[in-house]
């Protein structure tokens, strides 16, 4: 500390000391002779000549004066203090929306945490469409000016602004006067990552390796992809492409309103579906269970699936054994059936028939016909002549009476059914064109079919390349001149 400012009356003498960041002033006081004769008013007019008025410490000088009027004095006692400055705050993003952050370590880690962990479903992170407002980035402020004890001025260090780097897929919108943030939009579908700094919003969401428990369930605005497996009990649901550069093991079910590949295996389960709006593509399904919108294709083998497609087939190079194979514009087979008989079903129908609707249908008129069978066994000849049940003592006429209500609502649901799975059968033909094709082998215990009861059954194996294509106006198989699809039908439906 060093002295400042010396002054002495008949109260006493007062010596003013700073300290040495110039924000601190002190007070020696000594009394003098008329001592009683000291006054607060006195005392703060001899500080406010080194210090400005508002930095002192009232309460401090009040004491002060007291001690003094008392005949005692004081060394050093702080009487004053300066304004330190206050920095500005920094700029910051704050997120509207959850970030990707995938890491099983962390999840797992934490586990013993909580009661309950769904480990299938992990929400970790967001869909977010194009222009949805992401994040906003506060502004940095000024911060407020300090002042010395000597009054002089301090200027605050200003906040610095968020360090902000954007890829192309996320734009900034200036914020409104006196809102204090500008906001971050997503310019496409997908999810927000921020890595190294670099904000971006992606439609591709890549899975390093397998999904497993790491990651949980997908259900994704974009397209996938997994380089790894998809373990047993993971689902994915996208709007885009799905790919798997592993195998797919178990009950999973994967839907995409865009194409799906599977470079490995598939291996089905009693759980298991798969959904395209566009293609499906594997090298080897087992057990799988489809509905594809567009082209199946089929590299290696098929076994034991129920594949159906809206479009073609093709599988030219692969093996189809057992289950049952559908499509309404023809499939190009390799080898079809084996050596031993497995059954093995192929379909050729119209659009709407391969259609989980028109299964549907089928099942409750199946469903229908039943009870409407049952019910007759009931009623008996009551059926046919309704006017005897007039005849009947009761409880048995009010029993009577009512399984033929019954009956009528039945028959009237299975008539309208009837009518709706026959518009479906009729509504789009199978064309001409359309034909199965086998490549290599045909075996015994392969059956083509063209509707319920229409099927040409293999006694013998036929060699390929051999074609079949179903006779509408005859209702019935008939082999043809082998003739390959055209190139640009295998691009699609």
């Amino acid at each position: 500390m060093r002295a400042v400012h010396t002054v002495q009356d008949n109260t006493c003498t007062l010596e003013l000391l700073i300290s040495d960041d110039n924000m601190k002033l002190f007070a020696r006081v000594q009394p003098q002779r008329e001592y009683i004769l000291a006054s607060l008013q006195n005392f703060i007019d001899k500080i406010s000549a080194v210090t400005p008025k508002e930095l002192i410490d009232t309460v401090v000088v009040k004491d002060i004066v007291k001690q003094l009027k008392a005949g005692k004095g004081c060394d050093e006692r702080r009487v004053a203090v300066g304004q330190a400055p206050v920095s500005g705050r920094d700029g910051k993003i704050v997120w509207l929306v959850r970030r990707f952050t995938p890491g099983k370590k962390d999840i797992v880690d934490g586990w013993k945490d909580q009661e309950l962990v769904d480990f299938f479903t992990l929400g970790l992170f967001e869909n977010v469409q194009a222009k949805r407002e992401v994040a906003r980035v506060y502004k940095p402020t000024l911060g407020t000016d300090g002042k010395t004890i000597l009054g002089h001025h301090i200027t605050a260090t200003p906040g610095k602004p968020a360090e902000l780097r954007l890829d192309k897929s996320v734009s900034i919108k200036p914020g409104n006067e006196g809102d204090g943030y500008d906001s971050l939009l997503a310019e496409i579908d997908g999810y927000v990552h921020d890595e190294g700094g670099l904000i971006a919003v992606r439609n591709v969401l890549t899975i390093p390796g397998n999904l497993d428990y790491g990651m949980g369930h997908i259900d994704f605005i974009g397209s996938v992809k997994v380089a790894g497996d998809v373990n047993k009990g993971f689902h994915i649901k996208a709007r885009g492409d799905i790919e798997i550069g592993g195998s797919l093991l178990g009950d999973n079910l994967i839907m995409s309103e865009g194409s799906i590949t599977v470079k490995g295996f598939h291996h089905g389960g009693p759980q298991s579906f798969v959904s395209a709006k566009k293609d499906y593509s594997v090298s080897v399904a087992y057990g799988v269970r489809s509905e594809i919108e567009g082209a199946i294709r089929i590299g290696k083998e098929a076994r034991d699936s129920v594949l159906r497609s809206l479009a073609r087939v093709f599988a030219e190079s692969a093996s189809i054994v057992g289950g049952e194979l559908w499509c309404s514009k023809g499939a190009e087979l390799g080898n079809v059936g084996n050596d031993v008989g497995a059954p093995t079903l192929v379909q050729l129908r119209n659009e709407l028939e391969v259609t989980q609707e028109f299964r549907d249908i089928l099942e409750q008129v199946r469903k229908l016909e039943r009870s409407k069978v049952a019910l007759e066994l009931h009623i008996g000849p009551y059926l046919k002549n309704r006017a005897r049940i007039v005849l009947l003592k009761e409880p048995f006429k009010a029993k009577m009476l009512q399984l033929l209500k019954k009956y009528d609502e039945v028959y009237g649901s299975l008539m309208q059914l009837k009518v709706k799975e026959k518009e479906m059968r009729t509504a789009k033909q199978v064309g001409d064109d359309a034909r199965i094709n086998v490549t290599k082998n045909a075996h015994v215990g392969v059956v083509f079919c063209g509707g319920e009861d229409v099927k040409l059954r293999l006694i013998d194996p036929v060699q390929g390349p051999a074609s079949w294509r179903f006779n509408r106006e005859i209702s019935q198989w008939e082999k043809v001149e082998y003739r390959a699809l055209k190139e640009e039908q295998k691009r699609g439906r």
